[in-house]
């Protein structure tokens, strides 16, 4: 969400990427419905953490090149808040370059499938 792609910090990038996470001793899969510098919705979870939990996200970007490798990253945060199919995500840091730069590329993918 960089100058380059014309979103601000307050956006989110709409986007679907399976996602598995982890808190405590539980583990399970979902959707990335939205990301942003701040924090992420994940959708169709089998449960929902209660607010506050510490949580990983495991996402993996997919670029549009098909012989272009996707690039994993870990996001460390915890549950904001309870959708009707899933969870929100606030990150514990949002200056994290890591996260800049993931949430630029999911920007970039959405920008390039038009």
């Amino acid at each position: 969400m960089s100058d380059q792609t014309g979103w601000t910090r307050a956006n989110r990038v709409p986007i679907r990427l399976d996602t598995y996470y982890a808190y405590g001793w539980v583990e399970g899969a979902g959707v990335v419905a939205n990301i942003s510098y701040s924090g992420a919705l994940i959708e169709g979870t089998p449960a929902q953490p209660d607010v506050g939990t510490p949580i990983v996200l495991h996402v993996c970007l997919h670029p549009p090149g098909a012989f272009q490798m996707p690039s994993p990253f870990e996001l460390v945060g915890h549950v904001a808040r309870h959708s009707n199919s899933g969870f929100a995500v606030k990150y514990d840091t949002d200056s994290n370059q890591k996260v800049r730069r993931m949430v630029d590329d999911a920007a970039a993918i959405v920008a390039a499938r038009g």
